[in-house]
C-alpha cells in the first residue's frame, strides 16, 4: 500500500491550520518512537542507548509516514532513570521499572534535581534531538512527551508504597511530589532552552481505576496547575494523555489550563468536545490494539473516520491520533491505512468545521 502524498509539510499544515486556514488534511500523529525499531530491524533495547539508532527510526517514520510529529519521547521513565530508578531493558520489548530509586521517603531531602546534560540517558537523547533539528527543523516540529509530576513522583517510588504512603505519611507523599513537579519543570525548560523543543505529559497513573476523584484532586490537581503554570512561560501550554477511564475528571483536567487533551480509546470524543472543545483541542483516539495493530484495513479507515465525525469540528481544533502508544508490531500497512484515511477524510479541514473529505465525501 502507497502512502497518499500530501501537499503541505508538518509545519506548514499545523501552522495554518491553528490560524484558521484551511489545510490539506487534519493534523495527524502516531506516537510510536520506542516501539517501533523493529520495524526498521533495530532491537528495541539499543534503540535506547544510540543517538544513531533514534535518528535513523524517527527519520524512516518520517519518510514513511508523514505524520505531524515528530521526536523521541522521554515517555514515563527517562526521567526517573536519570534520577536513580533503575529500569529493565528486554531485547525486543519497551523498558520497565526494575526498581524505584527511593526506599525512604526521607530520601528525598538529599536528592538533587534532574541535570540533562549529564544524568541518565539524556545525553544521548539531545544529541539525537540536535540531529533531527539540523535534519527536519525546517518542515517538521520537534517535540517530545513525558511523565508528568504524579506519574514521575511514583516512577521514584512505586506504585503500592506510593498510594499507601499518601494516607499514612501524607507531608512526605507531598515533599516527593514537590521534587516531582520541580524535576519536571526542570527537564522541560532546559530542553525548550537547550534546543527549542516543546513538551508534551502524559499522566496515567491519574486514572479512575487507580486514583479516585478526592485522591486526583489532592495528589496531583495542584501540581499539575503549578506544572502547565510554569511551561506558559517558556513554551505555552502543554498537552496531555491521560490513559483509562477519565470522565469523572476531565473538569479537573481541563481547568489545569492545558492545551490538549489527548483521550484513551475507551472513552468518547464527542463527549469531550461536547463538554470542553471550547477550551482545548481534541486529539485521539483510534483503538491501538485491536483496531491499528490487529484490525482490517477497512477497520482502520471506518475508525479513522467515526473519530473524524465525532472531533473534526472541535472549536479549538483537533488531531486524529491513537488512544495510545502504538503497539510493538503493529504492521507497517496498517499504519499506512491510517495516515491515508485522515487524508482521505479529514481533507479541506479548518479548525472548528467539519472536513471537506466528510461534508463532500
Amino acid at each position: 500500500m502507497k502512502l497518499l502524498k500530501a501537499e503541505m509539510t508538518s509545519k506548514e499544515r499545523l501552522e495554518s491550520y491553528y490560524r484558521g486556514k484551511e489545510v490539506d488534511r487534519l493534523p495527524v500523529t502516531i506516537t510510536a518512537g520506542e516501539t517501533c525499531p523493529l520495524l526498521y530491524g533495530i532491537d528495541i533495547c539499543d534503540y535506547y542507548f544510540s543517538a544513531d539508532h533514534m535518528v535513523t527510526v524517527e527519520s524512516n517514520l518520517a519518510l514513511d509516514f508523514h505524520a505531524d510529529n515528530m521526536g523521541m519521547g522521554l515517555g514515563l521513565r527517562t526521567l526517573v532513570e536519570a534520577l536513580g530508578t533503575r529500569l529493565r531493558y528486554p531485547r525486543r520489548g519497551v523498558s520497565y521499572i526494575e526498581e524505584p530509586v527511593i526506599k525512604d521517603l526521607r530520601q528525598v531531602d538529599n536528592m538533587q534535581l534532574v541535570n540533562i546534560e549529564r544524568d541518565g540517558r539524556f545525553p544521548i537523547m539531545l544529541e539525537a534531538f540536535k540531529r533531527l533539528q539540523e535534519m527536519f527543523g525546517k518542515e517538521k516540529v520537534i517535540s517530545t512527551g513525558m511523565a508528568g509530576p504524579l506519574t514521575t513522583a511514583i516512577g521514584l517510588y512505586g506504585t503500592e508504597k506510593f498510594l499507601k504512603d499518601s494516607v499514612k505519611r501524607k507531608e512526605e507523599i507531598h515533599k516527593l511530589l514537590r521534587y516531582s513537579t520541580d524535576c519536571v519543570i526542570k527537564c522541560a525548560r532546559d530542553l525548550n532552552q537547550k534546543l527549542g523543543i516543546s513538551v508534551s505529559l502524559s499522566e496515567p497513573m491519574a486514572a479512575r481505576n487507580i486514583l479516585s476523584l478526592r485522591q486526583y484532586r489532592t495528589l496531583l490537581k495542584p501540581y499539575l496547575c503549578e506544572t502547565v503554570q510554569a511551561f506558559q512561560k517558556f513554551q505555552g501550554a502543554p498537552g496531555i494523555h491521560v490513559c483509562g477511564n477519565t470522565k469523572d475528571r476531565w473538569a479537573d483536567i481541563v481547568d489545569s489550563g492545558i492545551s490538549s487533551f489527548s483521550l484513551d480509546n475507551c472513552e468518547n470524543l464527542e463527549e469531550l468536545k461536547k463538554a470542553y472543545g471550547d477550551r482545548v483541542a481534541i486529539v485521539g483516539n483510534i483503538a491501538p490494539v485491536d483496531v491499528l495493530k490487529n484490525g482490517s484495513i477497512e477497520d482502520i479507515k471506518r475508525e479513522t473516520r467515526r473519530c473524524i465525525l465525532e472531533a473534526a469540528d472541535a472549536p479549538k481544533g483537533y488531531t486524529v491520533s491513537p488512544g495510545c502508544t502504538v503497539p510493538i508490531d503493529t504492521p507497517k500497512e496498517n499504519l499506512v491505512a491510517f495516515i491515508n484515511a485522515v487524508t482521505i477524510y479529514g481533507q479541506g479541514a479548518r479548525i472548528g468545521k467539519m472536513p471537506r473529505g466528510i461534508t463532500e465525501g
